[in-house]
């Protein structure tokens, strides 16, 4: 089981703020997640997040990045919008090693709704466009995050086709309990080998609320026992605001003890 150490625990922080809260984030002994909106990749630009990085690095706090997601299709049918998803996708991933992240979170983008009896046509298409964000990545790994999928096929199917490259699993705890329609074991026993990080945060599956963890009616002991064996996995605490962070961050040093 990992410790709850500096290179295992972090904390979600929007890139606009990750200076203001850095104090806060070395007191507290823990990484975090920098998360890239769409308006933040527009505005950034590289030097800015090369000082970023610097003074991340002068810390000691290590990070991963979260890519942005709002109406982005990276396995979408229409080739403009795919197109668009993946230039943007890109600059997540440019903008993440440049910062010298551990990782980039990406959502998948599958759902039953839109692509529903389209998934290998949507497979085929997340396939072009992992492969080119992997070639953009390098050496730093990419994580594929679950949202919508009420099932973990579609995530299995497009990690089968990059069995011996750097895209791996991230699994969001909170979306889990909102959107399965399959049990845990039945997600994590075939991602269980592709899985590097997990977004730990809860919800009364109705909302996703991003409660701190044991607050809301996911089953954290059961997956406490799945990751019995693993000291390798980075955990992220997902808390809405900064006033939230201080619970959610005892929670879940608390669920990794």
């Amino acid at each position: 089981m990992a410790a709850a150490g500096n290179q295992h625990l972090q904390i979600n922080v929007p890139y606009r703020m990750v200076r203001s809260r850095l104090g806060d984030i070395v007191s507290l002994g823990i990484g975090i997640e920098v998360y890239l909106s769409n308006y933040a990749l527009d505005e950034i630009e590289a030097g800015d997040v090369r000082e970023v990085g610097r003074l991340l690095a002068e810390q000691g706090v290590t990070c991963t990045c979260h890519a942005p997601f709002a109406d982005l299709s990276p396995g979408g049918i229409d080739r403009h919008i795919r197109h668009i998803s993946k230039e943007k996708l890109k600059k997540a991933v440019e903008m993440g090693n440049i910062v010298g992240a551990k990782g980039v979170v990406c959502h998948g983008g599958y759902d039953r709704w839109r692509f529903g009896g389209h998934e290998e046509l949507w497979l085929a298409n997340s396939v072009e466009t992992w492969t080119e964000l992997l070639g953009a990545a390098g050496d730093m790994p990419l994580f594929v995050e679950n949202v919508f999928e009420e099932t973990p096929e579609t995530i299995v199917a497009l990690l089968d086709r990059f069995k011996e490259k750097n895209l791996w699993f991230c699994f969001d705890t909170g979306h889990f309990n909102l959107f399965t329609k399959a049990s845990l074991e039945a997600w994590l026993a075939p991602l269980t080998g592709r899985l590097r990080e997990l977004h730990i945060h809860d919800n009364h599956g109705g909302s996703d609320e991003h409660l701190p963890v044991g607050h809301g009616t996911f089953p954290f002991r059961e997956l406490k026992r799945f990751l019995r064996s693993r000291d390798d996995l980075i955990f992220t605490a997902e808390a809405p605001s900064k006033s939230s962070a201080h619970e959610a961050l005892r929670c879940a040093r608390e669920f990794l003890s």
